[in-house]
């Protein structure tokens, strides 16, 4: 055997070596499910009601202003993907059993009317006196409403759409500078 091959093979190997582990998670990164949840309006997770309630919660965390409302760039796609197709068993049990408490906190605060039901104003004063709630009955409904606003604004800033055309943005960074202006920046926020 030459030197030359001897070389390839030993790269070869020590490559599949140290990125065997990694099999996995490229593997399942390449499933489509996210993408196909979105374009085809296939639910992965939540019931046809359960996303009602999802699609109107995240249009009031982030309505439209001058630039799109979370729903005009499918966060609430995104967090059904991701619930559905990523969390593992246990973490989808443990945000069901959350939007389920904020779900019950909804009915019961509209007496059973639903939020869907309401005008928004009325709508954004119940999210609202939830958020600021030291109630301890309403503790898990809190935590879940926290916690959708935390993916709504995540997903939000990390769609290509709010991003590019909204946030300053570099696909190919250059050098670092820290502590600049925003003006330096470009005038906008940087793009997660």
């Amino acid at each position: 055997m030459e030197r030359r091959e001897v070389l390839k093979y030993t790269a070869l190997l020590t490559g599949a070596a140290v990125s065997a582990p990694l099999w996995g998670t490229i593997l399942s990164g390449c499933n489509t499910a996210s993408t196909e949840s979105a374009e085809t309006g296939r639910l992965l997770f939540f019931s046809p009601e359960e996303f009602a309630l999802v699609t109107c919660l995240v249009g009031l965390i982030l309505p439209k202003t001058d630039s799109p409302s979370a729903t005009d760039v499918g966060v609430d796609y995104t967090i059904d993907s991701m619930v559905g197709a990523v969390y593992k068993e246990t973490d989808k049990s443990n945000f069901k059993k959350g939007f389920d408490a904020l779900s019950d906190y909804l009915n019961n605060a509209t007496e059973g009317q639903g939020i869907l039901n309401l005008e928004s104003g009325r709508q954004l004063s119940l999210l609202q006196e939830l958020d600021g709630s030291k109630d301890a009955r309403w503790e898990e409904a809190r935590r879940a409403f926290l916690d959708l606003k935390q993916q709504t604004i995540a997903y939000y800033l990390s769609t290509k759409e709010i991003a590019t055309n909204y946030l300053t943005y570099l696909p190919v960074p250059g050098a670092y500078k820290a502590c600049i202006t925003v003006e330096e920046a470009g005038g906008k926020a940087w793009a997660l």
